[in-house]
């Protein structure tokens, strides 16, 4: 298992100084670039194969069980499927975007990208408190890098408020970490400091103030990675401005990973805590998060800060359902995670090619989009119907469970609230899009760019979101994964 863990960490580090060596031409890199993400996602499978759920896998540095695993499998579908379709966008961008004046730029964006991604996965797969907070900083310091990418007057702005939040967050997230050591100090000694594993076995020994503190730094920390507000103002520009696919791994892979270790300390810090404060510090900040996404969205002009305003009505469904801290609810949070990543790098990648197709963000310039390009428009209405939670895509089961959860907690005012913020997110999208989709158009398009390549692999992540949503138990391999994660989460730790 550990060479396997080696494996999938070494292959994107080889390729990034590959990449940024200069020695391949574009075509190698795309090529290349395919084949490493794929091996990668063979390694995973057969980690899979050797690793059942409800098995562990620990050793000095790495952790793995299902909670991991769970969104491992996020983050690795994500990376083959962006290496699969990146060679598209890049060709279309080398002739009319960005990339047509410095083409050199390709072998740079693919060192970062894999870069990104192998410190994602890094994240998911250590063990120590203290080397995960590296690892989340580090996603910052190269996701940064990726943002400024175009190096416009708007990209290093955008760069600029998103390390600079972003930063503020992860030292907070640092003081939390410390004074959680502290207290680890004071109640079992110095013995595997920050040790995940240890930690969550001896919770109840620590002492109860001090984790308080230490889980409200944590939480406003990693929250402020996450997209919560208000520490959200980074995440519009940033998605807004990062390249297309890039700004679907922060919105599917980053803010998955982020919440992960949310997620990891929360499971420390409940049993000396308990839930009652849990669940009122969640349910404050997911429901300010929700309520400030809906005016953004329906006065919203920019088709990408539309997708980043949706990213926060989502990140605050999950925070209430973790808030709620049921089976029920837990379970669908991690469902909603991975269709919510599925679903909006489709639709990020949607909206990179609209913006190639029409050079333009500006929705209200866009009209006539099914007469103009049908292709496109027919997996952009399908992605934002996904986003929105219509039947049968998975993120209308996940939804549906986590509402039902905050009325069998008795939450009835809470529960009614989060319908109404949800209807009007829900308004606002549909009249953007359908401006978007249907009459008269006034900008022509260049042309229905959306390549033979990109179909069958949005097509797989879209109808993959109906299928775990709708057959999950008919998927056991699956099905048994979320079970044994929820538990991680809501009944203790696997040894």
């Amino acid at each position: 298992m550990q060479t396997f863990i080696y494996g999938m960490l070494g292959l994107p580090f080889v390729f990034a100084l590959a990449a940024i060596s200069g020695f391949l031409n574009n075509n190698m890199l795309h090529i290349l670039n395919r084949i490493v993400a794929t091996i990668v996602g063979g390694i995973f499978v057969e980690m899979l194969i050797l690793m059942p759920p409800g098995e562990v896998f620990n050793s000095e540095y790495f952790y793995l069980d299902a909670l991991s695993i769970w969104v491992l499998l996020i983050v690795v579908v994500l990376y083959v499927a962006s290496a699969w379709v990146s060679k598209s966008y890049l060709v279309r961008e080398h002739k009319r975007g960005y990339l047509s004046r410095t083409p050199k730029l390709i072998g740079r964006y693919y060192a970062l990208y894999h870069l990104f991604v192998l410190t994602m996965m890094l994240v998911l797969l250590l063990k120590n408190l203290g080397l995960m907070w590296v690892g989340i900083e580090a996603t910052t310091l190269i996701s940064a890098l990726l943002v400024s990418f175009k190096f416009t007057r708007s990209a290093l702005e955008a760069t600029w408020k998103y390390i600079m939040v972003c930063t503020v967050g992860i030292c907070l997230a640092l003081l939390g970490t410390m004074i959680l050591y502290y207290a680890q100090l004071t109640a079992t000694g110095t013995e595997k400091a920050l040790s995940w594993l240890w930690l969550s076995q001896h919770g109840d020994l620590l002492n109860p103030s001090l984790t308080k503190l230490a889980f409200l730094f944590i939480f406003i920390g990693y929250g402020t990675k996450v997209g919560l507000a208000p520490m959200h103002t980074w995440l519009p520009d940033a998605y807004s401005e990062a390249p297309s696919l890039i700004s679907g791994l922060l919105s599917g892979a980053l803010c998955t990973c982020s919440l992960y270790v949310l997620i990891r300390n929360l499971i420390i810090v409940i049993p000396t805590i308990g839930t009652a404060f849990i669940m009122n510090l969640f349910f404050v900040f997911a429901f300010l998060t929700i309520a400030i996404a809906v005016p953004f969205v329906v006065v919203q002009r920019d088709i990408k800060r539309l997708l980043a305003y949706s990213s926060m009505e989502n990140i605050g469904i999950m925070i209430v359902g973790l808030g709620i801290f049921s089976n029920i609810s837990v379970g669908a949070t991690l469902l909603h995670m991975f269709n919510h990543a599925l679903i909006k790098f489709v639709l990020f990648y949607i909206a990179g090619t609209v913006i190639q197709e029409y050079q333009t963000k500006n929705m209200m310039r866009i009209h006539g989009m099914v007469q103009e390009a049908p292709h496109t428009a027919t997996f952009l209405l399908m992605g934002m119907f996904a986003i929105l939670g219509m039947p049968p895509f998975g993120l209308f089961f996940s939804k549906f469970n986590i509402i039902f959860s905050l009325f069998k907690e008795g939450q009835y005012l809470l529960g009614s609230l989060m319908i109404f913020l949800l209807a009007g997110i829900l308004i606002g999208i549909l009249y953007h899009v359908m401006r978007m989709l249907c009459g008269r158009a006034k900008r022509k398009a260049d042309a229905d760019l959306l390549d033979h390549t990109d179909t069958p692999f949005l097509a797989v992540l879209l109808i993959g979101s109906i299928v775990v949503g709708m057959g999950l138990e008919r998927i056991p391999y699956l099905n048994s994964l979320l079970l044994e994660a929820s538990q991680i989460v809501v009944g203790g730790v696997h040894l």
